[in-house]
């Protein structure tokens, strides 16, 4: 694949979640910008004015390729239909209404720390489809240490004891239909960009387009999507 890799961070996070990814991209030989915008301030839409007004200065015919974690995922999706944009790898995205997100905006004090934009992420996106070829990256370890919300997620139930979720996203909420490509990988969604895999997992499908012998087969996109639409 050939353009400029947008990076792109997730609610209550910065772009220095991103940097380290950042980093092994560019050491594969890839151009890149790592943005940020202010996760816990505005909403989505937003933070996609924010974030195109930082890509304002490229030339429309620019290619761009899409790199993001969690709510940076709808950022992009909102920005599906401006610029080149030439496909993208999405971490953790919670491209379906989120059951976390419902369980913080429910709590005051959470929903207050984590702003607009969490409470809209209570029901089904209303953004275009991400650009293609679209891989997924979803992580597979459930309530973790370094993901404080996922213990207080985990106690309230908010995913069914055998859901495939990262403590913040599960597997029915990140699927999308317009996926070419999905991986899974055991991590945090909290540190899902730092791990090995995912970053090799991410430089791969940079460079050829899906996640190859280490993705796994769409036909699973497929599958878990059905489970998606039997839930809602």
């Amino acid at each position: 694949m050939e353009g400029t890799v947008i990076l792109l961070h997730g609610l209550g996070r910065t772009r220095r979640s991103m940097a380290y990814l950042d980093s092994q991209i560019q050491a594969s030989g890839f151009d890149t910008r790592l943005l940020g915008y202010p996760s816990r301030r505005c909403t989505v839409r937003e933070a996609a004015e924010h974030v195109s007004s930082e890509l304002g200065d490229l030339q429309v015919e620019h290619p761009l390729i899409g790199l993001t974690h969690s709510m940076g995922g709808l950022v992009l999706r909102t920005l599906a239909s401006r610029f080149n944009w030439k496909g993208c790898v999405m971490l953790g995205p919670p491209n379906h209404a989120s059951s976390m997100a419902g369980f913080v905006a429910a709590t005051p004090p959470l929903r207050w720390l984590m702003g607009p934009a969490c409470g809209e992420l209570v029901n089904e996106p209303l953004c275009p489809d991400p650009p293609r070829p679209c891989g997924i990256i979803v992580g597979t370890s459930g309530a973790t240490l370094d993901n404080p919300p996922s213990w207080l997620g985990a106690m309230r139930g908010v995913f069914e004891h055998d859901e495939v979720h990262d403590g913040t996203v599960s597997l029915r909420e990140a699927v999308h239909p317009a996926a070419t490509d999905l991986a899974m990988v055991h991590a945090s969604h909290t540190r899902m960009m730092n791990h090995p895999e995912t970053i090799s997992l991410v430089i791969r499908f940079l460079k050829t387009g899906g996640f190859g012998t280490a993705g796994m087969e769409p036909s699973l996109a497929e599958a878990a999507m059905a489970t998606h639409a039997t839930s809602v």
